[in-house]
């Protein structure tokens, strides 16, 4: 059979110090790749004098720069746009990818769904040459989007698309994370796949986007508030949502903007309560029920 061409979407934003291994583990991929699009995002290092290095030397690679810095969920939205490719994988420019990644994922994808997705895991230093996935997480797939309502298990790094999704996905809204867009319209309109597999090795340092270091757990917390707040306000507009899903995501923005506003919210926690099993999926744990009470009252009520 012959293999469908893929697209790979690489952002880059002052990534001089790693830049190089992740085009290296990209162009090595024992599935040909047929596209590379890189769209930097305005570096005020030398990221972009490197990538036209690596352009000059492979005509695979087209390259594009921002005249002004537009965030990485806006970058990652123009460059998906520029796939030539039915399938487009998506890249972090800090990471490295398992030689044989794409070539498993496309082996791997199923005609019915929508996007597959990977396992990947944290480095600082050395790749792990026996690398062991986090036992304590669940992994999200098919069309359960309640799954994804308060943690996203999809990283953008980890997922390759078909092209189709972008119909529905697009434009993204603004002051959200895309990959965690991405996986909802992916489960409202197919369905997600996830290989159980580690092919993605995300590097850990200190300009990472979405790694936090050195904060403490209230701050964390009060972060995580806000910006989920955003989130369901954006999910409660997706259209492609059965009326019972899209009900389950008004609710749940209407609980979570009175807990912001008024300091706590009963509805919230009972909400929370009575969708533990989906709100809290993500998560296994020992004693479950216990585990969910106490998560949906820290977050529902407020304590200074």
């Amino acid at each position: 059979m012959t293999k469908p061409p893929i697209s790979v979407v690489l952002c880059t934003y002052n990534g001089a110090l790693f830049i190089e291994e992740q085009l290296a583990s990209i162009i090595g991929q024992t599935y040909g790749v047929g596209e590379i699009i890189v769209v930097d995002d305005a570096s005020s290092d030398h990221t972009y004098a490197i990538l036209e290095r690596a352009a000059a030397r492979d005509m695979r690679i087209s390259l594009f720069q921002n005249n002004s810095n537009i965030g990485f969920s806006a970058n990652f939205e123009k460059a998906m746009k520029m796939a030539n490719h039915d399938f487009i994988a998506i890249a972090d420019q800090d990471d490295i990818w398992h030689l044989h990644k794409i070539e498993k994922m496309m082996t791997a994808f199923k005609p019915d769904a929508a996007a597959i997705y990977c396992d990947s895991v944290h480095f600082s230093k050395t790749v792990p040459t026996d690398p062991v996935s986090n036992k304590k997480n669940r992994r999200v797939f098919g069309a359960e989007v309640r799954k994804l309502a308060m943690y996203n298990t999809v990283s953008g790094h980890a997922l390759i698309i078909r092209k189709s999704i972008l119909a529905h996905a697009l434009p993204i809204p603004s002051n959200i994370y895309y990959d965690w867009w991405l996986a909802l319209q992916v489960a409202a309109n197919g369905g997600l796949q996830f290989l159980d597999e580690i092919l993605v090795y995300q590097r850990v340092h200190d300009h990472n986007v979405t790694i936090s270091k050195n904060v403490s757990k209230k701050e964390l917390r009060n972060n995580y508030r806000t910006m989920l707040d955003a989130h369901l306000k954006a999910f409660t507009q997706i259209e492609s949502l059965s009326e019972i899903d899209k009900e389950f995501f008004i609710n749940f923005e209407k609980h979570w903007s009175e807990m912001l506003e008024q300091g706590s919210s009963s509805g919230l926690f009972f909400f929370m309560l009575k969708h533990r099993k989906n709100l809290f999926h993500y998560k296994k744990r020992k004693l479950p029920f216990f585990a969910a009470v106490k998560h949906s009252f820290l977050f529902a009520y407020r304590l200074r």
